[in-house]
Order: structure tokens, then sequence, then C-alpha cells
């Protein structure tokens, strides 16, 4: 089977078009037409199980990942938020050796960046509402309710010319917050559906795909971990309901969607 490294690498993405790839948890990889490669949230090493080895059912990963640390090679490297899911402390050094990949975080990772020796030219720190440019590609942080212990975590807008593509990352179903991003004309959302830890449910996933008027809507965050839970199940029957105009697309691990822009 290809690695899926060596799919990135060689995709080529049409002019209109975004090449997505879910990796697992909440990580998704974006290429665009330009090639500019940008990995969203990887949680690619075992950092959750041997930090927290003893929470609830424990965090061991049930499911593997279908890429390597060390086979990462991308412009941007973005964390939604500090959580280990998030910002893989495992594998963020591996990345630092790639010298061509910087580093983009949510408030909260700054602590982090800064243990793990990440360069000052090589990080930055994006804040609700703030959008940064790197190519072809611009990032928004957009708000997300991740509960009172996580308050800078965020969503991120990425667009990339004229696709806009809504990374929510983890936050409750807080619509009142998010009109702007409801009328910003959003192509692809993807909202996590575990419901736990204050996250959204599937049906509240799907609630908010309608709202933003979103053309696609991918569910992440489940099923990484026995401890997280989340049924993909109840997300696609719930589109059905409140998205009926968005396209729900289930992926697999390491699978490739191409989102063509009209």
């Amino acid at each position: 089977m290809e690695r899926l490294a060596t799919q990135i690498r060689e995709t080529v993405v049409a002019p209109g078009s975004l090449a997505i790839f879910w990796i697992g948890q909440a990580g998704f990889v974006y290429k665009s037409a330009a090639g500019t490669v940008v990995f969203v949230d990887p949680y690619i090493s075992d950092f959750v199980a041997r930090v927290l080895p003893d929470v609830g059912w424990g965090f061991k990963r049930i499911t593997p990942c279908p890429i390597t640390p060390e086979e990462v090679d991308a412009d941007l490297v973005v964390s939604t938020h500090g959580h280990q899911d998030h910002l893989d402390q495992d594998a963020l050094p591996v990345f630092l050796k790639n010298q061509r990949i910087r580093f983009v975080g949510a408030p909260d990772c700054a602590d982090a960046y800064q243990a793990l020796g990440v360069p000052s030219d090589r990080r930055t720190i994006i804040h609700q509402g703030e959008t940064l440019t790197f190519g072809d590609v611009s990032l928004t942080g957009i708000y997300a309710d991740h509960g009172p212990e996580t308050p800078h975590a965020l969503g991120i807008q990425l667009t990339f010319g004229d696709i806009k593509v809504w990374q929510v990352g983890d936050t409750a179903y807080r619509p009142a917050h998010w009109q702007g991003i409801y009328g910003a004309g959003i192509d692809v959302v993807t909202p996590p559906i575990n419901g736990m830890y204050g996250n959204l449910n599937g049906i509240e996933a799907a609630r908010l795909a309608g709202d933003a008027g979103a053309k696609v809507a991918i569910p992440c965050h489940f099923w990484t971990f026995a401890e997280h839970g989340g049924n993909p199940a109840d997300f696609l029957n719930a589109c059905t309901q409140y998205a009926p105009a968005t396209k729900p697309v289930l992926m697999a691990h390491g699978e490739c969607f191409v989102y063509r822009k009209g």
C-alpha cells in the first residue's frame, strides 16, 4: 500500500481544488493547488498514553496513525490549542528537524514551543480574530469554547484562494459566537463529534454544519482512544435533518478527499 507521505507529496491539486487528508483524531492535512501543505492538529505519536496512562480507560491509541513523525513534510504545522492530542510534544521535536516547517499555535501553545526549542523565527502565535498569511494560505483564529481550563483554544479558518475551511477545533456548541463565520461562505467544515470533554456531539456537529451553510462536512475526533467516544452514524443521520444542503463525508484514516469549488 502506498505510504500516505508519498501520496501527499505526489498528489497534484488542480486549480480551484483542495486535497484533504484525515490522519485520525482531529488531525487533517491540506494541500493547495500551489503545493502548500498544512498539517492541523496532527497527533501521530503515543504522547497522550505516555503522559496520561491512568485516566479512565486510558488513552492508548487504538487505531494506527497512517504517517510517522519522520515522514511529515509540511510548510505549516498548526495547533488549535495546547492539549496533548493537538500539540504532539513527542512528534514536534522530530518535525523540528525539517527546516521547512513553521509552527502556528493558539496562545496556550507558546510555553510548549519555548520548552521544546522551537526557534522564534519558526513559531507564530495566532489569536482569535487575527489573520495570518503564509504564501497562498491564510489562517484566521475563530472562537471556540473548550471550557474554563482551556480559555485560549481556537478554531481555525483556513483560506486557500477562494476555498474556505473551518477546522472547528475542540468546542461546545456556541452558535451565538459564530455568526460572523456563518456568513463567511464556508466550503468545508471539520467538527469534532466525540461529545465528551465539552466537545460537540454528532447532532450538534450536524447543526453547526447546517448553520454554517457548509458545502461539505467531515467529522473528526472519534475512535482514536476508547476514552473519547463519538458515533459517526449519529452525525451522518443528523445531517439529513439539520444540514440537508451539506454533503457529509466520512473519511478513513489516511484517505484523501478532493474538494472542488463550484
